[in-house]
């Protein structure tokens, strides 16, 4: 099977990337166009995308497609990519990472580097209480653990949100989450004893 990738003119990611805005076809790209075809056959719907072109490299502020167009990246911080993407040293450590084992669940065989991980948030949490952490896969499931033990601390079950807060697209957060559209619309009934309050803003406090 080949891929996009698969040529010997596609760029290596990373901060060398030339920094430009550079078109060089329509979007999408005949490469990307056939990417987007394949996704409509074998994705589900509801996976849907924003721009209509196929990434094969990224780096510093830009996202190169299959074709070749260099554009201005406007979305790789909503995934938290706040070292920019295909950072040398972030390459490195995965790299190295991999090399050594690729997974091992932490509640059966515990490693290092999560317990270092728990560690430099503790110290970095304001407070000078004693403090511990838990690691998640997503925003979602840390919102929802949070509830999980705020509720078993507290003995109280009813989970006050912000108004025009997002918390995430699993049934509990999807019920904290203020937005209706394109989050909740048609996937109730939620989890109850979830309510909104309106947060005052800044320029509303004067």
């Amino acid at each position: 099977m080949t891929t996009l990738a698969d040529t010997a003119t596609t760029p290596l990611g990373g901060p060398q990337l030339p920094q430009e805005r550079r078109l060089v076809t329509a979007l999408p790209g005949p490469r990307s166009a056939e990417l987007l075809a394949r996704k409509s056959d074998a994705v589900a719907a509801g996976v849907g995308h924003t721009v209509p072109v196929a990434a094969v490299a990224a780096g510093g502020g830009v996202v190169v497609d299959a074709d070749g167009n260099s554009l201005i990246d406007l979305g790789s911080g909503i995934a938290v990519t706040t070292v920019g993407n295909a950072h040398p040293k972030v390459a490195a450590a995965v790299a190295a990472q991999a090399a050594q084992f690729t997974h091992t669940c932490f509640m059966i065989s515990p490693y290092e580097s999560y317990v270092a991980v728990a560690e430099a948030l503790n110290r970095l949490t304001p407070g000078d209480f004693a403090k511990k952490s838990a690691l998640f896969n997503s925003g979602a499931e840390a919102v929802e653990n949070a509830v999980k033990i705020a509720r078993k601390h507290t003995g109280r079950q009813a989970v006050v949100a912000f108004d025009h807060g997002y918390h995430g697209r699993t049934n509990l957060t999807m019920a904290l989450t203020a937005k209706n559209q394109p989050y909740k619309n048609g996937f109730g009934p939620f989890a109850p004893r979830c309510t909104g309050r309106r947060c005052r803003t800044p320029s509303a406090m004067g």
